[in-house]
């Protein structure tokens, strides 16, 4: 699926929904829209309703903007764990309200907000650091059944990104989010300069998803981290 961002502040309800109907002209099939404060929370319910493609909220600092964007019907939920604030206190309730929903969660890791433990286990936010970070995340939505999950993980050098996703087709059966905008363009990059292709677990090309729920029966997650125990570190 085609996915972009509005660039306009999601409170904006008016010139947001002109950005989505432009960009829905120009082939956009799903639209992320930015949530950083309550004034873009309390506009989701009207945009996600009169938006004629989904719409994801991508959350920031709060958790309680998770919910208000599962209240209000979005399609999904992005969130970055690293820069919402004692987001895994809050796992237990926002796995129940988005499985009550049918709303899907992609959890998105960046490697400018890792947790500082994984940095000082790795030195640095490469792949592997990446990886545990997002199938940490994910087993915490395990434990409480939710499975409906997508990864998606940010870095600035194309060859560390690719590498992460490589690893997490390997380790796990979630739907990989390759990054939209500057990310796709760096994804772009890596494979004509450098060859690279990011495979799915079976072979093939890993998947672009943004709907599609993730598998059930799993192995866990964090079994899957490799390297380490189960529970390699909690977030204070």
């Amino acid at each position: 699926s085609v996915q972009s961002m509005t660039t306009t502040v999601t409170a904006d309800v008016g010139a947001t929904l002109q950005q989505i109907a432009e960009l829905t002209a120009a082939g956009c099939q799903i639209v992320r829209v930015a949530c950083p404060s309550q004034d873009d929370a309390d506009a989701l319910p009207v945009i996600a309703r009169k938006s004629n493609i989904p719409v994801i909220a991508d959350i920031h600092f709060q958790p309680k903007y998770v919910f208000a964007a599962i209240d209000a019907g979005c399609a999904a939920v992005r969130v970055n764990p690293g820069n919402i604030r004692q987001f895994d206190d809050k796992v237990k309730e926002i796995a129940k309200a988005a499985s009550d929903a049918g709303t899907p969660i992609r959890i998105g890791v960046n490697a400018g907000s890792l947790d500082k433990r994984l940095l000082q286990k790795y030195g640095r936010a490469t792949p592997e650091a990446l990886v545990e970070s997002a199938l940490w995340e994910c087993s915490l939505f395990e434990e409480h059944g939710f499975r409906d999950i997508k990864i998606s993980v940010k870095h600035n050098d194309p060859v560390v990104m690719v590498n992460a996703y490589r690893l997490l087709a390997q380790r796990c059966d979630y739907p990989l989010h390759r990054t939209d905008g500057e990310g796709r363009r760096r994804l772009r990059r890596a494979r004509g300069e450098r060859g690279l292709t990011v495979r799915s677990h079976g072979g093939g090309p890993a998947p672009v998803a943004e709907r599609e729920p993730a598998p059930h029966g799993r192995t866990d997650a964090r079994s899957r981290a490799g390297g380490g125990p189960s529970r390699p570190y909690r977030r204070p």
